[in-house]
């Protein structure tokens, strides 16, 4: 850095101080930042004040400024024993009037929950569960209601007998006996029958399960094995006829007429086969 009015001018000139109160400084890049040329004068003044603000509370001086003072209400105290008191004499003598529905709906008892039903009993169902089903699809809703009502009784574990109208008529004709006098609709499967009494179709069941009283009507019967299958059918609950072979034919050899009078010869005869349904199956000994 150097001075460059100094080199401007003639040394052998005689100025004095007075004539030069300014001098041209030359700057380098190794003096930036280093050299301050005049000081920063000291703060002699304060900041200017900001404008006052103004509020509605400056401007409207009234109780709204100030906070209100909140009185906390005394404690509530409430006596049990008399909400107690008051229940039981409500009790004693129920207002007939009230249309609370626990004075109003009747309460189903368990001991007496069975004979609300209709006695009707099927055979070999005294002490069993007794459906009538359909594995026919015919109707589509009348299947899955079917089905439903058979894993129900699965869920709860309890052997019941299943007896398929659609594979042997002889099941929808005694369906046809239990329920006769009744409206057509009530003949549709399924139907449910519990130790003796009809307990309804579908519809009926359902209720009864989410009302959770299902398992009174079911409680004391004999309980399934989880995963048992019967060994004889395969769960199929029918088999083949022997003596037919599934054919609902048998050949027989007649030797009399039909006066009773002896025929000179032997004659085949092919006959319905007594053995089976119209199907040519049998109920499984085992499981049905």
């Amino acid at each position: 850095m150097g001075c460059v009015s100094s080199h401007l001018l003639n040394q052998d000139d005689d100025f004095t101080q007075s004539n030069f109160s300014h001098h041209i400084v030359s700057l380098t890049s190794t003096t930036y930042g280093l050299l301050t040329l005049d000081p920063s004068p000291s703060p002699t003044t304060l900041p200017p004040t900001p404008p006052r603000r103004f509020t509605l509370a400056s401007l409207f001086k009234s109780s709204l400024s100030e906070p209100p003072t909140l009185t906390e209400p005394p404690p509530e105290i409430i006596d049990s024993f008399e909400l107690m008191a008051d229940l039981e004499k409500s009790q004693d003598n129920p207002n007939p009037d009230h249309k609370n529905p626990i004075f109003t709906k009747p309460m189903i008892h368990k001991p007496d929950f069975l004979n609300g039903f209709e006695e009707i009993c099927p055979p070999k169902g005294e002490n069993r569960v007794v459906i009538y089903t359909t594995t026919l699809r015919g109707v589509r809703k009348t299947f899955e209601e079917c089905n439903a009502v058979r894993a129900v009784l699965e869920g709860f574990g309890v052997l019941f007998i299943e007896r398929d109208v659609s594979m042997d008529r002889g099941f929808k004709e005694e369906l046809w006996g239990l329920l006769k006098g009744k409206d057509k609709l009530k003949l549709v499967p399924p139907r449910v029958f519990v130790k003796g009494r009809y307990v309804g179709g579908f519809d009926e069941v359902l209720k009864i399960f989410e009302d959770g009283c299902l398992g009174w009507l079911l409680e004391g019967l004999p309980r399934s094995k989880a995963g048992y299958v019967c060994e004889v059918c395969g769960g199929a609950r029918f088999l083949p006829c022997v003596v037919c072979n599934g054919s609902c034919k048998v050949v027989r050899v007649l030797r009399k007429g039909s006066d009773g009078k002896q025929l000179g010869k032997s004659v085949n005869v092919s006959v319905k086969c007594r053995d089976c349904n119209e199907n040519g199956l049998v109920c499984c000994p085992v499981c049905s």
